[in-house]
């Protein structure tokens, strides 16, 4: 495959799965202490891979769970954060701007705890945190959310909402074959779209469920700031209330199926785009998944998402287009 080092990858996935358990003894300390809910606050791609776990958390448990963007929650403030919110961010750098002063906010007004995907303990995001989520590597959305799983959903399991965690922990050890298989499955696919759609004037991505998120990543940290592509990303359940008007035979289309509840509102789009659109992308993850147990498939399927989208597609969107993934106009070039 293309710019895949797939000894490199299975190692590093191997280490994060490994951390699983770590993050569950962290949720047993902390339901310990109590906590009367959970925020999500982050920036950018990592807010908008929080955004699975709020949309997850509505289906199975009575816990509030909320994910905020740093730069308006210090605005805004919220009447659910109170001193005993456990507060969940992320910054792998440690020195996002807005998250940093979110969660020095945070301390200063309500003292709530902390817990973060951070590499570093010593950068200005570590020094606020009290929990420092395991995160192995720096690049790699699939690691985020691994290194979340054993937090959030060793949090639901103590609070008898989900009993099934030592079977998601298996789950998870199969995936370092399955996500280098569905990498493996999207590799010929991925180069055929990019070449097709590298110069695209427009292009609109649609999706949702638990995959909202992950269209919003892709679609913003990925084509926008990464390759400088001009995008719209939409919801499924919004798409016939607006975007569709945008739909002719020279819109150039994607729809990126979710596996969950919300896949029926995907098969609508579907129908509509197979109908109308001419230049039009299904990519179904459901296809990429192998074995994954039915159960654990919404959960796991942004973990699939971002292995096919951002490690197979923005790779030949790269190579075509001669734009290196880590150049940037603006973005940390000076202050602004």
């Amino acid at each position: 495959m293309y710019n895949f080092n797939e000894a490199e990858y299975r190692t590093n996935l191997t280490r994060q799965i490994d951390t699983f358990g770590q993050g569950v003894e962290l949720a047993k300390e902390i339901t310990k202490d109590g906590y009367s809910n959970i925020f999500f606050i982050a920036v950018g791609g990592t807010v908008a891979m929080m955004m699975h776990f709020e949309e997850i958390a509505k289906q199975l448990t009575t816990i509030p769970v909320y994910a905020e963007q740093a730069g308006e929650i210090v605005l805004t403030g919220h009447r659910h954060l109170n001193r005993d919110s456990l507060i969940i961010m992320g910054s792998k750098s440690g020195d996002t701007k807005e998250t940093v002063a979110a969660a020095k906010w945070i301390k200063d007004n309500y003292g709530c705890r902390i817990a973060s995907m951070v590499i570093s303990k010593e950068s200005p995001l570590g020094r606020l945190t009290d929990y420092q989520l395991p995160l192995v590597v720096f690049k790699g959305v699939e690691y985020e959310y691994l290194s979340v799983f054993g937090l959030f959903y060793g949090l639901l399991h103590l609070h008898n909402d989900f009993p099934q965690i030592n079977a998601f922990e298996e789950q998870l050890k199969k995936l370092p074959d399955l996500l280098v298989a569905a990498q493996a499955k999207f590799d010929a696919p991925a180069a055929k779209i990019a070449a097709r759609y590298y110069q695209s004037p427009y292009l609109m991505w649609i999706g949702g469920g638990e995959l909202w998120g992950e269209i919003y990543l892709f679609t913003m940290c990925i084509l926008e700031e990464m390759q400088w592509m001009k995008t719209k990303s939409i919801k499924s359940s919004e798409f016939f209330h607006g975007t569709l008007e945008l739909v002719d035979e020279n819109t150039d289309v994607f729809l990126v199926k979710s596996v969950g509840a919300a896949r029926a509102l995907d098969d609508r789009v579907e129908r509509f785009l197979n109908q109308y659109g001419k230049n039009v992308v299904i990519i179904d993850i459901k296809d990429y998944m192998g074995d994954i147990d039915d159960a654990f498939a919404p959960i796991l399927a942004p973990v699939f998402s971002t292995a096919v989208l951002n490690g197979r597609l923005s790779k030949y969107f790269e190579k075509n287009t001669g734009h290196d993934l880590n150049m940037r106009r603006y973005y940390r070039q000076f202050d602004y």
